[in-house]
Parts: structure tokens; sequence; C-alpha cells
């Protein structure tokens, strides 16, 4: 019995003994939960901000509705507005066109020179066919330009005939100035009147039929003004070329000119006729302005007060245009150093776009060139009289393809730009970059010989490059689109060939995370 009560005792002590863990273990416990749990929801709240913050997810900066489109230009006054009402579909569907532009719509003699300021060519139409025409465009999503000249009137004027001489620039000393024509640096910009005994000034030469009209005169200015306000108005026109813009004003002393000193350009009132007209349009409107002599002006200043800096446009959209740098034919012009010249110009620092439009009829040259110029900012005239019946549909259509990824794409519409030209082949390339998206190269051989040459890619994986479009024909050739292409190797493009390209880079940033 002594011995059964001392097992069932110790079998009591057993039970009634404390094996929990000691307090402090459990706290630490506790603790340590509560800081996984804090790291993984930091951890969780850093990959959503990265991942909000990642290019690829942001949402690019609105950008102008002409940028990296296509303008129809009609150069020459010769199709009727009911005319062109009915073939806007076709355009659109054709050139995936965004904006007709139209020469000027005013009556003309010689085909460039104004007869008045507010009436209609009645050879095109009239008031209503034209309103006509612009509410059919924007019911299709197409804008509408007009080319309008500033700087002269015809000598067949009602102004000259009724010897309104005020209206326009006369000196008396016009034998004595060397103020040559813009169009003939070889021709006299002054030419003398009987009835006047004085020589009026024509800074184009137009076969002595144009006159340039005297902005110094208030009354002149005004109507000028007033008319330019007529049109905005009274027509829904979505912007305008101001032709003749930095011409408008001379010295008015007449003085001669010298290599350095021009008195008949770019003078302060210039600029301030272009303020003044700016006040008469809307922000969404565009206006084209006279191009600058040159790409490698180095003259801020100049650049600035037409077209303002890359921080912001001047009281409206400006789109610059080509001059003496359109490319005029495969004969006289270098293409490949008029797009080095453009790339090392103060346009591309100060971020200033471009309307790139050529003169040349060789429907493949156009193509490869207007493929280049969409890979830079800005957007291209085809010319309907030059080239609008030049383009294959084939052409076309890889037009088409270049200009919705140029207007879709944030690599083209934000991205960084890179061009460069080979030493060896002069192969032109430009490249369109933007962290998080997928690069885009073409490489155009703008020579009239065949050439090769390797292009080495900085980043990513290189030798599965897809090829997005291409106008190389060649059947069996490995360059066909969509065809995945080694650019390790060399690559052989005849005259006027291209391809565009498109790779993934190198995971960097964000992608080391995952």
């Amino acid at each position: 019995m002594v011995q059964a009560s001392h097992v069932d005792e110790s079998t009591d002590e057993f039970k009634t003994k404390d094996n929990s863990p000691p307090s402090w273990l459990k706290r630490a416990r506790i603790i340590a939960a509560l800081i996984y749990i804090f790291l993984q929801t930091a951890y969780f709240i850093f990959i959503i901000v990265c991942i909000a913050v990642y290019p690829r997810c942001q949402q690019a900066a609105e950008t102008p509705w002409w940028l990296n489109s296509v303008f129809l230009r009609f150069s020459t006054p010769t199709m009727k507005f009911n005319d062109l009402n009915e073939k806007l579909t076709d355009y659109k569907n054709n050139f995936s066109m965004q904006t007709i532009w139209l020469s000027s719509i005013l009556p003309l003699s010689n085909e460039l020179n104004p007869l008045t300021w507010t009436d209609i060519d009645a050879t095109l139409g009239n008031n209503n066919t034209l309103i006509n025409l612009i509410d059919k465009a924007h019911e299709n999503n197409i804008r509408i330009i007009v080319d309008y000249p500033l700087n002269h009137l015809s000598i067949q004027s009602s102004y000259f005939i009724s010897n309104d001489d005020d209206y326009f620039v006369w000196n008396e000393q016009g034998n004595t100035s060397n103020w040559m024509t813009i169009d003939n640096n070889q021709e006299s910009a002054w030419t003398f009147n009987n009835r006047k005994n004085s020589f009026y000034l024509h800074q184009f030469y137009d076969n002595h039929d144009s006159i340039d009209i005297n902005y110094r005169n208030n009354r002149v200015l005004n109507d000028t003004i007033n008319s330019f306000s007529y049109w905005n108005k009274n027509f829904q026109f979505d912007g305008f070329n101001l032709q003749g813009i930095s011409y408008t004003y001379e010295d008015y002393e007449y003085r001669n000119e010298t290599d350095n000193i021009k008195r008949t350009r770019h003078l302060d009132e210039d600029y301030l006729l272009l303020a003044r007209i700016r006040t008469e349009i809307d922000k969404e409107k565009i206006l084209l302005l006279d191009s600058i002599d040159s790409l490698s002006t180095t003259n801020d200043e100049l650049l600035t007060r037409y077209y303002g800096d890359k921080n912001g446009y001047l009281g409206g959209v400006q789109l610059a245009s080509l001059n003496n740098f359109i490319l005029i034919d495969e004969f006289q012009t270098n293409i490949t150093m008029l797009f080095n010249n453009y790339y090392n110009s103060i346009f591309i620092k100060q971020d200033q776009p471009f309307l790139w439009s050529s003169l040349s009829i060789n429907s493949k040259l156009n193509e490869a060139f207007f493929a280049a110029c969409l890979f830079h900012k800005g957007a291209i005239s085809i010319d309907i009289n030059k080239q609008g019946e030049q383009f294959t549909n084939d052409q076309l259509g890889r037009l088409r393809q270049i200009t919705t990824f140029a207007q879709t794409l944030d690599v083209f519409r934000v991205g960084n730009i890179q061009q460069n030209i080979l030493p060896n082949s002069q192969f032109l390339t430009i490249e369109r970059t933007r962290r998080g998206a997928r690069h885009h190269m073409i490489i155009i051989n703008f020579s009239n010989i065949e050439q090769e040459d390797t292009i080495e890619l900085k980043d990513g994986v290189t030798n599965a490059v897809e090829v997005l479009v291409t106008n190389i024909l060649d059947s069996g050739t490995k360059y066909e689109t969509n065809a995945l292409i080694d650019m390790t190797k060399s690559i052989r493009l005849k005259p006027y060939e291209y391809l565009i390209i498109r790779w993934s880079p190198s995971i960097d940033g964000l992608g080391v995370i995952f």
C-alpha cells in the first residue's frame, strides 16, 4: 500500500508540472512574426511602386496632333473643292494622312500672286463648297491647312491698278540698290514704273508680276490682320502656312546688303507681325513658318523668336519646314549628309520639329526618305502632284505601317533618338529608344551602289532581331518581314533599300528584382 501510494504521488506531481515555453520566447516569436509580416508588406509595396513608376507603365505625355503624321500636299490649285471632297476617303485610305495641305485658295495671277485678300478663286469653288469640304474632312478626322501669302500682291490687283501707291514699297533710288530677288540672285528686286517715276520692290521674281506690300503703312497691316481673321473665323481651317513671313518688312532706308547683313529678312518687325497673327488663332491650330536660311545656323535668338524653344512654343503651334534642305533628287542631294547636317543642327538641340518634303519623283528613293524622316521628330509632306501617283500599293502599305508605329508607339512619340552614319558603307541608322520599351532602328542605304556593313547593337540580344518592315523584295531573302536575323553578321543593301528592326533591350532596373 505504501508503494502504491508513492506511485500515485509521483504521477500527480508529474501531471501538475508546467512544460510551456518561457514568456520571453513567446514574445520573441511574436516580434519575429511581426517583423516578417512588415518586411513582406514593405517588399510588396516596393514592387508596386517600382511598377507604377517604371516607364513602360507610365503614360507618355500628349503630343501635338500633327506630330509623326502625313500631310498630303496640293502644291498647285488644280482640284476643285467638290472633287476633293469626293476623294477624301480614298486619300485617307491610301496615304493614311491626317492633314490636307491646300495651296492658296485666293484668286491668283501667274499662279502665285494674290489679287485680293478675302475672295475665293472661282475655279476652285465658293464659300459653301469650301465649308462642305472642311466639314467632311473633320467628320473623317482629317485636318485642313492652307497657304496664306503675306509678302506681296499681284501688279494686276485692284490696289495697284487704282494707283494706291502707299500700299506698296517704292524707292526712287532703286537703281542704286543691290537687293536681289529670292529666286534669282542675278535679278534686281527693283523694277522701274513709268507712271510713278520710281522703282517698286518685288523680292520674288515672278516675271515682275508681284509687288511687295508696305507693312509700315498701318492701313496695310490692319487689312492683312483683318483678312487673316476673316479666314480664321469664318472657315474652320486647322492651320495656315504663312508664306513670306520673314520677308514682310525691309530696311526702311533701303541700305545695301553685305555678306553678313541682310536688309530684307528677319527684321524685328517680322517677329512682331508673327506675334500679332498668333493672337488670332487658338493653340490647337498650326502655323507653318518660313524655313531658316540654313540648318547649320547657330543663331539661337533667331530660332527662338520664330519657333520658341524646347520648353514651349510661343502662343501656338509652329512647325518648321525645310528650305534648301528639301530632297531635290538623287543627283543633286547628298541625302546622308542632309540627315547629318540636321542631326548636328541647333534645330534638333532645341527639339524643333520639321515638316520633311521631297521634290523627287523617284518613288523608291522617296519611300526610303520618308521612312527615315518618320524616325525623326516632325511630319512628312507628300506632294500629290509630284509623288501621289508614283507610289505603288506596296509602298503605300509600308509607309502606312511606319506611320502607325510613329503615331502609336511611345518609343516614337517621346523616345530618344540616336543617329549614326557608318564610315565604311555610309549606311544611315536612326534608333529610337525608351526605357522599358523595345528598341526600334531603321537602316538605310542612300548611296547609288550596293553596300555591305555590320551594324553594332549595343544593348539586348542581338542574334535574334525581328525585321519589322523592309522594302527588300528579293525572293528568298533572309530579311523578310517578321523574320529573325543575326545582327552580329553583316547586312547587304541595294540603293534605297532599308530595314526596320526591333529588339528587346537588356533587363535592367526593375528586371533585377524579378
